[in-house]
């Protein structure tokens, strides 16, 4: 039979929160055990902060373990009437599991909470990012969308196929696991973008960026794509704008892999 669960965790003095087994309060947060209805297949993994960071690692468990921390407030305890507060909720959240698919929604928007969460190797990631924060993913296998607005993104020893944008900071990204032959993208605004493949590569390559290099130890074949946009303006004035990427196959040619970035360096490497 399907289980599916909702877990509020709230982040006073002291709190034991029990799903199916003990989950222990650390001293910087709260650590909870989440059993998946369907152990040993692949799942899925979401969550979406407006401050902090994200930490996800593969274990070889058949549970998902999240642990969390907030940063202490550098403000003076507050006082009222000559007693001080005790109570800190800042921890606030929800964790929602259904069929293998496992929803993490951060309560308090105000405050910064880190999340570390240990899954098993085979689960895909939406994670998403806003403030103070990098989002960081190892040894995990599957389909993952990543977004980081102010922080930077660094997968190591993964496996499966990426699309990972961040605004403002570098993409570091280790494919040891192996790679889905499918489209990808990687995005950045004001960061370097640095890609690790596995030797055996094949994809087509488009790659751009306006203020930085394109490097590769790649063997590439060599193309070119020129986007051309002609308009005659209401004042009668013709313009053309012409868009210019570097375009190329590797290993014969593939799913395409797309690198763009403003303000930085590209970095293509074999492994």
């Amino acid at each position: 039979m399907m289980r599916n669960r909702i877990i509020y965790i709230i982040g006073f003095l002291v709190l034991f929160v029990c799903v199916e087994r003990t989950n222990a309060q650390t001293e910087s947060g709260e650590s909870i055990t989440i059993p998946l209805s369907q152990p040993g297949e692949e799942g899925h993994l979401k969550i979406g902060l407006l401050y902090g960071s994200i930490t996800v690692i593969a274990h070889k468990g058949k549970d998902v373990i999240i642990e969390t921390a907030s940063t202490p407030s550098s403000k003076p305890a507050k006082t009222k009437d000559g007693m001080r507060r005790i109570g800190d909720t800042s921890l606030e959240f929800s964790v929602e599991e259904f069929n293998n698919k496992v929803v993490v929604r951060s309560k308090k928007q105000n405050k910064r909470v880190d999340f570390k969460i240990r899954i098993p190797e085979n689960f895909s990631l939406d994670l998403r990012a806003t403030n103070s924060g990098n989002i960081s993913v190892e040894g995990v296998v599957g389909e993952m969308e990543i977004s980081n607005l102010n922080g930077a993104i660094t997968l190591t020893n993964i496996g499966g196929s990426v699309i990972a944008d961040a605004l403002n900071k570098d993409i570091v990204v280790t494919f040891t696991k192996g790679y889905e032959k499918s489209p990808m993208a990687f995005t950045s605004l004001n960061g370097d973008l640095d890609i690790t493949f596995p030797k055996n590569l094949a994809a087509n390559i488009k790659a751009k960026t306006d203020n930085g290099e394109i490097y590769t130890d790649y063997e590439i074949k060599m193309t070119r794509d020129i986007k051309k946009e002609e308009k005659r303006t209401s004042s009668g004035v013709y313009k053309v704008n012409v868009d210019k990427w570097v375009t190329g196959a590797i290993g014969g040619g593939g799913s395409e892999l797309l690198f763009k970035t403003m303000n930085g360096d590209i970095m293509i490497r074999s492994k």
